[in-house]
């Protein structure tokens, strides 16, 4: 009984799988959004079934979709359909939620790396410098089309647009790993949902006031602040490029770490979580409140301040 049972949620989860892929592929605006839900089946069923029945169903997926998707599907299947994999192993497990995060942010990345180096090797097209191209292209169409108009260029706006999109090829590792926690958290975050609902138990993260990260990230941050004041002029070496992709990493965790903080004090004071929400989102586009968001992360990873804040309440 179980094992017919296996067998028919495969054949279900693998249809739906090729499906949502295809839709994907061949309705672009729709595509958007079941381009999130498309790690979702082999997910699930690798969370009801386990790893080894779970690669049986990827596989056949993979090969059900490039026949109805035809070489288009690929990407999306190494990339989602293994994400979904990865993810739904970490569950069946029973691993907690930020490890579960971590097994799937290498996924994603590996992948992303993997479709990268295929597309240079392979099709001989470099993605950065394509997204690069794009981007010059697009900047020098605004300012056609602003003198068109007889409308006022602010050169020194177009000048830091060019110098940002020159940096892409250098922090294309960057892009990558962001791209690929952001994809994981997504796809964990969704199936959270589907997970509460159709495996039962308790699928969430914890709440942003309880995260934190090792004291030793506090070690890591200061080196990376020593290593980029050493190589700010050494623009184009190894280690400038090294420092590049990293330091933003190490910014990031800081601002999230300053954010626990945040929720945790609104928390302890009764404050509508709205509050830290209004000032974090729109606030983080100011260089001055990512200053202070990540001074509070670096303040409680050496000072613990959320425990001196639940201890003053």
């Amino acid at each position: 009984m179980n094992q017919s049972r296996k067998i028919t949620e495969g054949a279900v989860m693998v249809a739906l799988f090729a499906i949502l892929t295809a839709a994907t592929v061949y309705i672009p605006f729709l595509g958007i959004l079941f381009v999130w839900v498309l790690p979702i089946p082999l997910l699930i069923y690798t969370v009801r079934f386990g790893p080894k029945p779970g690669a049986l169903v990827l596989a056949v997926s993979f090969v059900a979709s490039f026949l109805i998707a035809s070489a288009f599907s690929v990407p999306l299947v190494l990339l989602f359909g293994v994400g979904g994999y990865v993810v739904g192993v970490s569950f069946h497990f029973k691993r907690s939620a930020f490890r579960t995060l971590f097994a799937g942010s290498l996924s994603y990345i590996f992948t992303l790396l993997l479709l990268f180096v295929g597309s240079v090797v392979i099709l001989d097209i470099h993605p950065f410098e394509a997204l690069q191209s794009g981007m010059e292209d697009s900047v020098d169409s605004a300012e056609q089309m602003l003198t068109t108009f007889d409308q006022e260029i602010d050169e020194d706006q177009l000048d830091f647009y060019r110098d940002s999109i020159a940096q892409i090829p250098q922090i294309a590792p960057l892009i990558m790993i962001m791209t690929g926690v952001g994809y994981a958290f997504l796809t964990q975050l969704i199936a959270h949902q589907f997970l509460r609902r159709l495996v039962g138990g308790t699928y969430r993260f914890p709440p942003l006031r309880e995260w934190s990260l090792p004291r030793v990230f506090l070690w890591y941050y200061l080196a990376g602040i020593i290593m980029r004041l050493a190589v700010i002029e050494d623009e184009g070496t190894t280690m400038h490029m090294i420092v590049s992709n990293i330091f933003p990493l190490l910014e990031f965790a800081m601002i999230i770490q300053g954010a626990s903080v945040m929720f945790q004090f609104a928390y302890m004071r009764n404050i509508s979580r709205a509050l830290p929400i209004l000032i974090l989102f729109p606030g983080l586009m100011l260089p001055l409140v990512q200053v202070f968001v990540r001074i509070l992360g670096i303040l409680d990873i050496g000072m613990d301040l959320k425990n001196r804040i639940k201890s003053n309440k």
